[in-house]
């Protein structure tokens, strides 16, 4: 067993899964880890590439749990062997970051969701996550021991133009122990990697899947990114996880604007890959809408919503880019106010093609939204440990028409 590069102080063996850790008085075998669970990935250990046009090659990967999900984070080398980080992907777009030096942390749980935190030498970041999660297994080296199960604590930062953090608390025990890192979001198309790479992790792979519930062929669109899609053909929604067929759901009708439409909105390029119904229940009634799941190469996911006939266009912003001065009542972007409106709690009533996340028919999302002049609006989805914005702006069905492509 060799080590690749000289960060690294753990490999998980390729053969029998075991860890074997190094330090000044040897080897040291931990004993076997588990094999990775089967998740979509658009990169693998070995791969190599260019990420901004810096050459890096995946060194290890770790799959970790925040009770409701796994994900994914990547350690690797750059520069052959000159630097290391992490890399992790979410929602169409990459974060890579680095170790920094140690300062002196707020101690975990004293920073509240969207608190702004002053960290020494980065400037202003604020909180956009706080939880904890566990580690499940790992593959390749990784620059400390893989000890499945152990319980992690971390708050992620969002900070300006981009830029992002996260303080890792390790198992909260020791304030000597806390490590930042802090690097920025990267999207896919600065991304490059080597033709060479195992296919599995060939970018932008498009392929056709069997429905497992019927045996209808289903074309994915984004590739290695799917979570899990709808069938259009018998209503089942199919996990691309291993967990077969999580749901069987009543037709709808078609949707306006079919699966597979290319469209082309502010000069970038997008392809339809799900169609959803959402619903609320308000004054002991409950009414509908729709919305369209697009994606592109270059800046991953955006939204076309349409309720009573109005449609909106929306995208996720940064916690970092809110003034919040004026919460939770008002709140300022792009030299705006928006006031607050309501507060709704809308369920997944449909969902037809690929998505990005483990979606759930019957699952519900709260969410409290503010709006401008002019029909924009700003919305807050706030989770146990987590807070999310998105910012939608009205646009014309003409204006949409117009950026249509047939499928």
């Amino acid at each position: 067993m060799e080590f690749g590069v000289g960060s690294s102080l753990a490999k998980v063996c390729d053969y029998c899964r075991t860890t074997i850790v190094r330090s000044d008085k040897g080897l040291e075998n931990l004993g076997k880890v588990a094999e990775l669970a089967k998740v979509p990935s658009l990169i693998a250990v070995g791969d190599t590439g260019t990420l901004a046009g810096y050459p890096f090659t995946v060194m290890g990967q770790l799959q970790l749990d925040y009770g409701k999900g796994v994900w994914e984070e990547y350690y690797l080398s750059y520069g052959g062997g000159q630097a290391w980080g992490w890399l992790a992907y979410d929602d169409g777009i990459w974060y890579a970051s680095s170790l920094q030096p140690w300062f002196e942390p707020p101690p975990y749980g004293s920073l509240q969701l969207e608190q702004d935190v002053q960290l020494d030498g980065h400037g202003v970041f604020r909180v956009a996550e706080s939880r904890s999660g566990s580690v499940v297994t790992a593959k390749g080296e990784l620059p400390f021991p893989v000890k499945p199960g152990e319980v992690f604590y971390y708050t992620d930062l969002r900070g300006p133009s981009g830029t992002y953090a996260t303080i890792d608390y390790g198992d909260n025990s020791d304030a000597d122990e806390v490590d930042i890192f802090t690097g920025r979001i990267f999207y896919e198309h600065e991304l490059a990697v080597d033709p060479g790479a195992p296919s599995h992790a060939v970018r932008a792979q498009t392929g056709a899947i069997k429905c497992q519930s019927c045996g209808g062929e289903l074309q994915l669109v984004s590739g290695a990114r799917a979570w899990r899609v709808g069938c259009s053909y018998c209503g089942a929604m199919n996990d691309l996880t291993g967990q077969g067929v999580v749901a069987q759901q009543q037709a709808y009708s078609k949707p306006q604007i079919p699966i597979g439409t290319h469209a082309v909105f502010g000069g970038v390029e997008y392809i339809v890959i799900a169609y959803l119904v959402r619903s609320e229940k308000e004054d002991g009634e409950r009414y509908s809408w729709e919305e369209y799941l697009l994606w592109s190469e270059k800046i991953g996911y955006r939204w076309l919503e349409k309720d009573e006939g109005n449609w909106t266009w929306s995208m996720s912003i940064s916690v970092a880019d809110l003034d919040l001065s004026g919460m939770p009542k008002v709140v300022g972007f792009n030299g705006k106010k928006f006031k607050k409106t309501e507060k709704s709690k809308a369920r997944v009533d449909y969902v037809l093609g690929e998505v990005y996340w483990e979606c759930t028919v019957g699952e519900k999302e709260h969410s409290t939204d503010f709006e401008a002049r002019g029909g924009e609006k700003l919305s807050r989805e706030a989770t146990e440990g987590e807070v999310q914005w998105s910012y939608a702006t009205p646009v014309a069905w003409p204006v949409i028409q117009q950026g249509l492509r047939s499928p």
